[in-house]
């Protein structure tokens, strides 16, 4: 399949996040001993392999994709390859921020710990680019579907906790400036994430606006 979406490394990252979750919500410390920080540290430890340096000394993803959008490149040519795509970004430091209150919990497995603070520390970081967007790419580039159902970048703001309108704001604000580019279409499941971005970002208002839409296409049947 074409790689925007068939060919991605960060699946594990990503489901380890739910391993966490499933502590914090139980504080089931044998849980997170036996079964969550093992599944967190395997998926760090494939991290940790896979990061390379860019030009600038920073750890990136490469190759990276941001599923499932394209941008373009040398005028009309267009692709989905990049490095350190913003989406990839966010869920490593997702992961190595999880990983590090694991181990204050279990105080445990320092050394490794400290490998992965020290490659946190040296990650690709977030960009603001020119349209106040937060950068989707690892340049500021445009987007093929600038409306695209995916909003993969905004993983940050939602299901992790990297970004927030108290503690982030400039970063807020710039995810706020995504959705409005992205606009408020999209299919089932795209509009339910909608919702949790501008719940995210203390907007209820819209927030509800896009919960009235995504209940609108459940009745009309959306199978998406």
């Amino acid at each position: 399949g074409d790689p925007v979406w068939a060919n991605w490394a960060m699946g594990a990252n990503w489901l380890s996040r739910h391993a966490w979750e499933h502590y914090q919500f139980t504080g089931n410390k044998k849980f997170l001993k036996d079964t969550a920080y093992p599944l967190m540290k395997g998926a760090a430890q494939f991290t940790l392999q896979w990061l390379i340096p860019d030009a600038n000394g920073r750890l990136v993803t490469a190759p990276s994709t941001s599923p499932e959008n394209d941008y373009y490149y040398d005028g009309s040519k267009h692709t989905g390859m990049t490095i350190a795509s913003t989406m990839d970004m966010s869920i490593i430091k997702d992961l190595f921020d999880n990983l590090i209150a694991a181990q204050q919990v279990l105080q445990s497995d320092k050394a490794f710990i400290d490998s992965v603070q020290q490659a946190k520390a040296l990650l690709h970081p977030f960009q603001i680019g020119s349209k106040g967007q937060l950068q989707e790419w690892y340049n500021d580039v445009e987007d093929v579907d600038p409306h695209h159902r995916h909003v993969s970048h905004l993983y940050a703001l939602h299901p992790a906790t990297l970004i927030s309108p108290l503690q982030t704001p400039a970063l807020a604000a710039a995810a706020k400036q995504t959705l409005l580019m992205r606009g408020d279409d999209g299919t089932g499941w795209s509009l339910a994430w909608k919702v949790n971005f501008w719940a995210r970002l203390l907007d209820g208002d819209h927030a509800y606006k896009l919960y009235r839409n995504l209940m609108r296409l459940v009745r009309e049947g959306d199978p998406n």
